[in-house]
């Protein structure tokens, strides 16, 4: 098991069809986001001022900082570019999401949580690995991944996240792991034809990230083109995400349309609002 040690709280065929005809929209094409090597005084203020949260998984530790204090650090810069990252846009809304423009990447949300405790308890054999962090966020999985002694790709849509808040805490745990890290930004059908080429995974990790089924062809995408073919997938979600549509039911639906892996429900739990993990291979 895994705990926490901080103080605040830091986290919480035809309807696929239909969706993706509803818009066309102007998503973010993939960049690598490579590291600042300039000083940058927000990431300085992030690494003085934010709050250093500690996750304790069995014997390993990973520090993160906490994400609405970077946040705070966003909101009280007086930095135009800052004031008009796209995060700072959903925040003035109150909206956690905005479709094509900031998807959540700032909020750690509950089944990150879910995940990591299932690789640690079921002894997912990590080290040595090629691993992708998609949808990462704050990075957490990846960070597991790192200590663990894997490679990591970290994928989120916003450059913003990648830059202030997962690469700052790769850089909290231990410096030399930049070097063991690649960084991509973008809407994930870019970052597919961005990568396919030269990047294949053993594991592809993703946390709440079937929430619009609207995306569902172009996750299964990243998954059908950038997994090795014996490779496995982990998707942790709630069962149903209200109000945006998206559900565990209607994404295995998806793959069984596609006929190009089997999945089966590796864990659950029904104690509150109901989760549960997936693992996904190649059909065979």
């Amino acid at each position: 098991m895994f705990k926490f040690n901080f103080s605040r709280q830091d986290s919480d065929e035809s309807n696929v069809e239909k969706t993706e005809e509803k818009s066309n929209r102007n998503w973010l094409e993939c960049i690598e986001v490579l590291r600042d090597t300039n000083e940058d005084t927000v990431i300085q203020d992030i690494f003085a001022n934010c709050e250093v949260n500690t996750l304790q998984c069995s014997d390993i530790n990973i520090e993160y900082f906490a994400t609405v204090d970077v946040l705070n650090i966003f909101r009280t810069s007086d930095n135009e570019s800052i004031k008009k990252l796209s995060v700072m846009c959903a925040d003035e809304s109150h909206s956690d999401l905005q479709e094509s423009v900031y998807e959540g990447g700032m909020k750690i949300w509950e089944c990150t949580f879910d995940l990591i405790n299932y690789l640690v308890e079921d002894k997912v054999p990590l080290e040595g690995r090629h691993v992708l962090d998609l949808g990462c966020g704050a990075g957490l999985i990846g960070l597991l991944c790192l200590r663990s002694g894997c490679s990591c790709t970290f994928q989120d849509y916003n450059v913003e996240v990648l830059k202030y808040v997962t690469m700052s805490n790769v850089q909290l745990n231990d410096e030399e792991y930049c070097k063991k890290c690649k960084f991509y930004s973008g809407d994930w059908n870019s970052f597919t034809d961005y990568t396919r080429t030269n990047e294949k995974y053993d594991y592809i990790f993703t946390s709440e990230t079937i929430y619009n089924s609207s995306n569902y062809s172009k996750l299964h995408n990243v998954f059908n083109s950038l997994l090795k073919p014996d490779g496995v997938i982990y998707v942790a979600a709630k069962s149903y995400y209200f109000g945006v549509g998206g559900s565990i039911s209607l994404f295995e639906d998806y793959i069984v349309k596609e006929n190009k892996f089997k999945s089966s429900v590796c864990w659950s739990n029904s104690d509150g609002v109901n989760r549960k993990i997936l693992k996904i291979t190649f059909a065979l």
